[in-house]
């Protein structure tokens, strides 16, 4: 069976409910009908003293291309000794 190749690029600004967000890396694949944002170790953790959960992301990835205020779908938490990787999911923008 052949696989395809992945639509990843290299993330070099987050923004998470309009709050910069700091992160060891980060991507945005684009998957066949929405997008996942994978952070690693982010900074603060995306989850806000206000609210339960974050609702907006803006990205802006190395080309360039810039995508402001994405609501998010749902998301997605992996803990580790020396990492936390969080993936947010959402519907293409536009």
């Amino acid at each position: 069976m052949e696989q395809s190749a992945r639509s990843l690029m290299p993330l070099v600004h987050i923004w998470l409910d309009d709050a910069p967000t700091k992160f060891t890396h980060a991507f945005c694949e684009r998957l066949a009908y929405q997008w996942m944002v994978e952070i690693v170790n982010p900074i603060p953790i995306p989850i806000l003293e206000d609210k339960e959960y974050v609702t907006i992301i803006t990205i802006e990835q190395v080309d360039g291309e810039f995508y402001a205020s994405i609501p998010i779908e749902s998301y997605d938490v992996e803990e580790g000794n020396e990492f936390t990787i969080y993936r947010f999911f959402m519907y293409p923008p536009g």
